[in-house]
């Protein structure tokens, strides 16, 4: 396959990379479409920049903002994958047992070095209708670990249903 075929490859499959480590099995064998107003690739810097309406469907996950930047590294991998919007959103059924997972921020960052979503600018974290919400929310798709964090003008709010409660043991 030519060089710049196979990083442009790369930068739109390498957005099945967040699926890979948080979603349901079969979504990692469906298509990866993205639609834009327009899109700009950079091999030199490994970017591509879709911009206007972005939507990006694989399986289960979905993903909206005004637009997406995906970063790789000279090889061809996924580095990073930023989407802004007024709100960025996306959605992603993570365990057949439960329901969607949804999140919405200004700023939504996928760091496939590390594993981790940041969810920037007011973060909001849904499923099952219990939330977390605050300036920021960073989930460790490695660790299955959120850190929600406030800052002097908005503080963290999560809200756990009395069903979630009483499915864990811990009524009161």
């Amino acid at each position: 396959m030519h060089r710049t075929t196979s990083v442009l490859f790369a930068m739109i499959i390498g957005l099945t990379l967040p699926t890979t480590a948080i979603a349901l099995p079969a979504d990692r064998n469906q298509q990866v479409e993205i639609t834009a107003n327009n899109a700009r690739f950079d091999e030199r810097a490994g970017e591509a920049v879709y911009r206007g309406n972005v939507l990006v469907k694989q399986g289960t996950m979905e993903v909206r903002g005004d637009s997406l930047i995906l970063n790789v590294d000279d090889k061809g991998a996924l580095t990073l994958a930023r989407t802004i919007g007024k709100p960025a959103r996306f959605q992603q059924q993570i365990d057949p047992s439960k329901g969607l997972v949804k999140g919405e921020a200004n700023e939504v960052i996928f760091d496939n070095r590390d594993g981790s979503v940041t969810l920037t600018g007011n973060a909001v974290l849904r499923q099952d209708n219990a939330s977390f919400s605050g300036p920021r929310i960073v989930y460790s798709t490695t660790r299955k670990q959120i850190e929600a964090s406030g800052n002097d003008t908005q503080r963290v709010q999560l809200i756990f249903p009395p069903s979630i409660r009483e499915s864990s043991g811990k009524t009161q």
